[in-house]
């Protein structure tokens, strides 16, 4: 890259940051993705860290953004995450949807920063929120230019996570390093010399001066390691090298194992045997200390294999005798359960009152705990049911101050008061409900329902009704004030009349009313007309006895009252509107005056119209259809037995009105 395309790229940057954009990667390679791989792509190595500082910027204080969301390649659903996405809807883990889309991601940019756990110690912290490999490849150089030795042993011990980073990708370190353009140093530090067998002879008797006796191989192998690699090296064991070196050997048994044949091993175990010695790795190596027996039976198989051979069998595990008899430790126990004292394994290993003593017998005597608890007539109490019990003790005192204050202990009460809302909650799920709350408080239940007095009460009334005889229907209940009003309240209470009705111990339906109800009908009251009401009324009256008397008059001085010839003469048309104005139509008008209009006179025939017929007269025969032949049938009985439509009609299709003739539609792409 030319110096003129890095001056490009770090005035881009300074527009960018003055514009106050993100200029984290994520975010630029998002907008920008060739201006990145530009910087990327630069040799020597250049870096978007060392961009951002040749602009004159600081990382620390430049704006950061990261996608909340990540999109589903298969679908395009979106989301935080998409592990619990594509196990519910696409049936496959995100290493398969990973193999499928290489490139893709399951979790967010802003889940993934939230997620990330930094570990171990890093030399350099971290300046963006979540791994890239442009991250990856700054983060490399910047050691690089730090003077660090870039090898994996060095990377492991001093940033772990960038080397897990890159070896996620399926690439090595090292090609990771030589890419960047940095060369992979293969120079070891120079081993030591290796001693010569002289050097080890004197170091052996150096070390016996300094301390003043013959070291142990185990002190050797710790201080003097590659002295020890010497002495294997050139003498095969430690007691050969301390006999060149001319030391004596220190005190303690033997470094040489002595070995054995098979049939010795056997005839050494028939022996210890039958003195009384059991055959197993604790009585051989711990015991007796015969190590090198038991380096030999461990070659030849192992303890079961060598008893096997020898027709012992395995020795009882034995017990140390306990201290205490079984009934002194029931007796000690029930004597603790009546003090109140704890009687727990924890309670008798640590506390004031520990006795591992008896601990140990109780172990001799009895299988388990459970065992000696059915034994002393001892039912242990877990720990977390008198927790349990102390705090619904608690609740039920809280109740109680609270009915002794005067609050309301009513459901609809502690649920809306914010300071009882917990209290409520609390109860109701160590109890069950808010009435055995109150019973276990010792307090009515009544008090949980506010509603209930009331209900009772509304009962009441209505048992006191169906003793008068009053039939308990909601027609009958309505019928009387009193009536009306249990109703109403039974209603509000109950919901609807059937359940207060079944609440009150009745059957329902209820049917038997009609004749409480003829009974007790409440007789209406005349309907009191008002002076202006009464006025408008004789008003009416009177114009409806002129239009009568109009209709009247006209009909004896023989005009027509017949509608097509009255609304063409101007008198009769005033009395038209009048008539519909009073009485709606003229029909009913009429009918009011008791008058019908006159028949209408029968249409002229004109004098040609005569002639013809004179004429040319119309035999009736010839509309009847011609008799049929015997063994034929007309056209409409074939039709029919054909079941072959009329001509010009055919059968709609499915939501078609049935036509005789052609569609609209039809007949309009016929005449285009």
């Amino acid at each position: 890259m030319t110096e003129k395309g890095k001056q490009d790229i770090l005035d881009w940057i300074r527009a960018e940051h003055a514009a106050g954009r993100a200029l984290n990667i994520h975010a630029v390679k998002r907008r920008r993705p060739d201006l990145l791989k530009r910087v990327y792509e630069c040799r020597p190595f250049w870096g978007w860290w060392q961009a951002i500082t040749d602009a004159g910027l600081d990382y620390e204080c430049l704006k950061v953004q990261l996608e909340e969301n990540v999109t589903c390649q298969l679908c395009g659903y979106e989301g935080a995450q998409l592990h619990t996405h594509l196990k519910a809807r696409h049936e496959m883990t995100g290493g398969d949807y990973l193999k499928q889309f290489p490139d893709a991601a399951i979790a967010s940019e802003l889940r993934r920063a939230r997620m990330r756990r930094e570990g171990g110690k890093n030399l350099l912290p971290h300046w963006e929120p979540i791994y890239s490999e442009e991250y990856m490849m700054d983060r490399t150089y910047r050691y690089h230019r730090m003077g660090h030795r870039l090898r994996t042993t060095w990377v492991c011990e001093h940033d772990h996570n960038l080397w897990q980073q890159v070896h996620r990708q399926g690439i090595t370190w090292e090609s990771f390093v030589t890419g960047l353009g940095i060369p992979y140093t293969h120079d070891l530090p120079p081993r030591p010399p290796r001693l010569t067998r002289e050097a080890v002879l004197e170091g052996l008797r150096q070390v016996a001066r300094e301390e003043g006796t013959t070291p142990r191989i185990t002190h050797l192998a710790k201080r003097h390691h590659p002295l020890m690699t010497g002495v294997g090296r050139h003498f095969g064991s430690y007691d050969e090298a301390l006999e060149a070196a001319g030391l004596p050997r220190p005190p303690g048994p033997s470094h040489r194992r002595r070995e054995f044949s098979a049939e010795a091993v056997f005839e050494e175990l028939r022996q210890l045997a039958a003195d009384g010695h059991p055959v197993t790795a604790r009585g051989i190596r711990s015991t007796l200390d015969r190590r090198d027996l038991h380096h030999a039976i461990e070659r030849m198989g192992g303890y079961p294999a060598v008893r096997k051979e020898l027709g012992i069998a395995k020795p009882p595990l034995r017990r140390a005798k306990p201290r205490h008899t079984r009934e002194e430790v029931i007796a000690t126990f029930q004597n603790q359960a009546a003090q109140g004292k704890p009687f727990t394994i924890k309670g008798m290993k640590r506390g004031s009152d520990a006795d591992r003593t008896l601990l140990r017998s109780a172990r001799y005597h009895f299988e388990n705990w459970p065992r000696l608890m059915e034994a002393a007539g001892l039912i242990p109490e877990h720990h977390a049911i008198s927790r349990a019990r102390d705090r619904r003790e608690g609740l039920l005192e809280q109740v109680r101050h609270r009915h002794q204050a005067g609050g309301p202990l009513d459901r609809q009460a502690m649920r809306r008061e914010e300071e009882s809302k917990a209290l409520y909650r609390k109860c109701s799920s160590a109890f069950g409900n808010w009435e055995k709350t109150l019973a276990a408080a010792g307090l009515p239940v009544e008090m949980a329902d506010k509603e209930i007095p009331i209900r009772k009460e509304i009962l009441a009334e209505i048992r006191e009704l169906q003793q008068t005889g009053q039939p308990l229907t909601s027609r009958a209940m309505i019928y009387t004030p009193a009536g009306r009003a249990v109703y109403n309240r039974a209603k509000a209470a109950f919901r609807n009349w059937k359940n207060a009705v079944l609440a009150a111990g009745f059957e329902w339906p209820q049917t038997n009313d009609s004749a409480w109800i003829e009974k007790h009908r409440p007789v209406k009251a005349a309907r009191r007309t008002s002076p202006a009401r009464q006025l408008r009324s004789t008003a009416r009256e009177e114009r409806e006895k002129a239009v009568i008397e109009a209709i009247r008059e006209r009909q004896r001085l023989g005009k027509t009252l017949r509608l097509r010839w009255i609304r063409r003469e101007s008198e009769g048309k005033e009395l038209y509107d009048t008539a519909r104005r009073v009485f709606t139509s003229w029909k009913t008008a009429l009918k009011a005056a008791g008058c019908k209009p006159e028949t209408p006179r029968p249409r002229k025939i004109s004098r040609i119209a005569r002639e013809l017929e004179l004429a040319y007269p119309i035999d009736p025969a010839m509309w009847e259809s011609p008799p049929a032949k015997t063994g034929e049938k007309t056209a409409s009985a074939r039709n029919e037995a054909r079941e072959i439509p009329l001509r010009g009609w055919r059968q709609p299709g499915k939501g078609e009105k049935q036509r005789t003739t052609a569609s609209r539609a039809k007949r309009r792409g016929k005449r285009k």
